[in-house]
Formats: C-alpha cells, sequence, structure tokens
C-alpha cells in the first residue's frame, strides 16, 4: 500500500463496523434533509467525490484541532466515510431517498384531496 491510497479492506484497526457507519450516514442524511439543505449537499458531495482522498488526508492533518470543536467520535466515523468513496454514494443516494419519500408523500396527498 502506496502513500497514495486508502485501504479497501477492513483491517483490525478500523474502529466502526459497516453497521455503525451505515447508521451514521443515515443520521447525516435525515440532518441533512431535516434542514432542507439536500439539493446544496448533494451538489457539493458529487463535486467532492473525487477529491474524497484530499477531504479524508486534511482530516486526519487538523483532525486533533477539530477535535477540540466537534465531538471525537463523529469525526472519526466523518473521516471513515470519506476514507470510501462507496460510503459517500449511499449518503448521496439516502439523501435523494429521503427527498423522493417526501415527495411522493405530497403526491399521495394532493390525489387524496381531488
Amino acid at each position: 500500500m502506496g502513500m497514495w491510497t486508502i485501504p479497501k479492506e477492513p483491517t483490525e484497526e478500523q474502529k466502526f463496523s459497516a453497521a455503525e457507519l451505515d447508521e451514521f450516514t443515515a443520521a447525516i442524511a435525515t440532518a441533512v434533509y431535516a434542514r432542507r439543505m439536500s439539493v446544496p449537499v448533494i451538489m457539493a458531495l458529487e463535486m467532492a467525490k473525487p477529491l474524497s482522498f484530499l477531504g479524508y488526508s486534511s482530516l486526519v492533518v487538523f483532525g486533533p484541532i477539530l477535535e477540540m470543536i466537534i465531538d471525537p467520535v463523529k469525526m472519526e466515523k466523518f473521516q471513515a466515510l470519506l476514507a470510501d468513496r462507496s460510503r459517500i454514494e449511499r449518503l448521496i443516494v439516502s439523501i435523494e431517498d429521503l427527498e423522493k419519500s417526501k415527495t411522493e408523500d405530497k403526491e399521495g396527498e394532493s390525489r387524496e384531496q381531488r
């Protein structure tokens, strides 16, 4: 493994299971949806996907400083999320699914009102 690669397979060093990271992804998606920031966040994530290594690396470098402000466990989970592009894609899909469910609910309401 070189300097410019992020490990893909789980190692003994990883602190979080896939279920914990999926739960964290769902929590982020719910928070984004609740704040009505779905479109800007999806656009930012799509643009940042090719640069996820830089985001991961910067969190590793600035992590100790940011941990004074942000919960260290959430910071490490966010690092693990950025380390894997497929997890970023799952976050995007989760946000889109929440938006789709909202539009389907509104369509169902309007049909019942007619």
